[in-house]
């Protein structure tokens, strides 16, 4: 028994930080084994407009490949395209770095092998910072050049696929170099050659200036690939849950959303995986409505009749005014109108909000008020720059009730002011990533076969429809909102995912973190058993 006992502390003592690793795996694994057992999800849906809980109404199912990739499509949903989480970073990393180099000078880590080890860490690090500065600078030449030519005009239309291009062409050269990198350090005859880079010498030190740039070098280039590894992860189109009515629905009813956004402004979908994915959710149509233009429209519905695909689009657009932070969308018109912020000569129409209105009224298309800001009017009221009653008398159709899953709050007194002025109570899930759609309208026709917007816009008027927002994971911590802004959002939204999973996300998730630990587990027999002089050889 000593024996044994002896053997166990030898081997803690000789692998100290795997053995802490070790445990923190075991605690994970038990919390997740826990989760399968209890795991009780919750989905609520909610009608905004009958001011109902219509879960009995709907349900929210997973396929199985979702349940296959869970934690990449969970990690992608919880991050979204805010990157506040970065300010965790840019506030952690250089304490725990610090820590780090105060230990290291202490003699705290002083293996031969740990260093020789970090070197083409180090390597792979300086490359990656190289390529995706390079790909930040180079687009960003781009937008500006765009943006000196044709204002904003451009940037509204232009920015985004450039983004998705870039880095991920960014994120596929770092993959391949990590994979060559492996291959130099698995292969006996290869060597990485690190000393002729001067990677060796930066990585020792070599003074206050080298320690500042090496510093400098790790700290962008390990921020700049996890905001590249979250950039590939929100524009994955992983597979959504389906939204599956109790009740089957009957000819006559359908489930529309009203607010939409493609790679052609600022979503991070194409056109036609925007339409698979509303196919996937089970949605019989949506109005795609981009920032400034149709164009992504315009795609997703030659994409649906080129295909045959049992699916709805209609083409609407998001007029957008940052200036004066309001966004209204307009349905039943073919023609691109910009802001006045997005005038450029040869260009759309560019017009003010009450002149937007009045136009699209007048050639008889419909137009209602996104996200609308509430905040205190400096004349008296709610509602900034415009009034409620300025929109409504300028001709404005309706108001959103629902913006993704927020409902509350605001969205409560503007449905209160259209049901008082017999205004459209609409709602989209205004969704710009790969995430789970959360919000949709359920709608019966009187003529199911007239799906013209103005069959629908005029049914909507009587607002006997259902707006539904959907809260996938309802809150069980909540956050204050000054610590969210710096990020801790993320940790908000974990702690909330985890508490409403299915026994099968949780096996997931198990299933995933076995397989990365035993990676790492063998990765790291694999760097114990590596020659000390081999390695040198390798580097050097």
């Amino acid at each position: 028994m000593k024996i044994v006992i002896m053997k166990i502390r030898s081997l803690i003592k000789n692998n100290k930080f795997f053995t802490i690793f070790s445990v923190a795996f075991l605690i994970w694994l038990i919390f997740l084994v826990i989760l399968s057992i209890i795991g009780q999800k919750t989905v609520i849906f909610y009608d905004a407009l009958g001011q109902l809980d219509v879960s009995s109404d709907f349900s929210s199912k997973l396929p199985l490949m979702r349940y296959i990739i869970e934690p990449f499509a969970a990690i992608a949903f919880i991050f979204e395209k805010e990157f506040r989480w970065m300010f965790i970073f840019l506030i952690f990393y250089p304490i725990v770095r610090g820590i780090y180099l105060f230990f290291k000078k202490k003699g705290k880590f002083s293996s031969e092998k740990f260093r020789y080890i970090t070197y083409p860490i180090a390597d792979i690090i300086s490359f990656s910072f190289q390529v995706l500065v390079l790909t930040v600078l180079i687009i960003g030449i781009y937008i500006l050049t765009g943006y000196i030519i044709q204002g904003f005009f451009f940037v509204n239309r232009y920015f985004m696929v450039p983004i998705q291009l870039g880095f991920h062409i960014g994120i596929i050269l770092i993959f391949i170099k990590i994979s060559y990198t492996i291959l130099k350090l698995i292969h006996p005859k290869l060597k990485l050659n690190l000393s002729k880079k001067g990677m060796i010498r930066r990585a020792r030190g070599g003074g206050k200036r080298q320690l500042i740039i090496r510093e400098t070098v790790l700290y962008i280039g390990i921020g700049a690939l996890l905001i590249s590894s979250n950039i590939v992860l929100i524009s994955t189109p992983f597979t959504p849950h389906t939204i599956v009515p109790i009740i089957p629905l009957e000819d006559d009813e359908f489930l529309f959303d009203f607010h939409v956004h493609t790679t052609m402004s600022d979503g991070w979908l194409t056109p036609e995986e925007r339409v698979i994915w509303y196919i996937n959710h089970g949605l019989d149509g949506a109005v795609f409505s981009d920032h400034g233009n149709m164009r992504g429209a315009l795609i997703a519905r030659d994409y649906v009749e080129k295909n045959g695909l049992d699916f709805i689009v209609f083409i609407g657009q998001e007029w957008t005014d940052h200036e004066n932070d309001i966004h209204i969308n307009y349905f039943g018109l073919e023609e691109e109108i910009v802001s006045l912020e997005s005038y450029t000569p040869g260009g759309p129409k560019a017009m003010n909000a009450s002149d937007l209105i009045s136009y699209v009224k007048t050639n008889g298309g419909y137009i209602t008020v996104n996200h609308y800001n509430y905040d205190p009017n400096p004349n008296g009221g709610n509602g900034v720059p415009y009034s409620l009653t300025q929109l409504m008398n300028w001709g404005i159709d309706g108001f959103e009730i629902v913006n993704g899953d927020s409902y509350g709050g605001k969205y409560v007194q503007i449905r209160q002011f259209c049901l008082s002025n017999n205004l459209i109570c609409i709602g989209g899930s205004d969704t710009h990533i790969n995430e789970d759609l959360n919000a949709f309208i359920k709608l019966e026709l009187t003529d199911p076969t007239n799906l013209s917007i103005a069959n629908i816009f005029e049914t909507l008027k009587n607002n006997t429809h259902e707006v539904i927002a959907i809260d996938l994971y309802p809150k069980v911590v909540d956050f204050p909102d000054d610590l969210n802004d710096f990020g801790f959002y993320v940790l908000q939204d974990f702690i909330n995912y985890f508490l409403n999973i299915d026994v099968f996300q949780a096996l997931s998730w198990i299933i995933w973190s076995v397989v990365i630990y035993m990676i790492l587990y063998f990765s790291y027999r694999k760097v114990k058993r590596i020659d000390i002089k081999a390695l040198k050889r390798k580097i050097n």
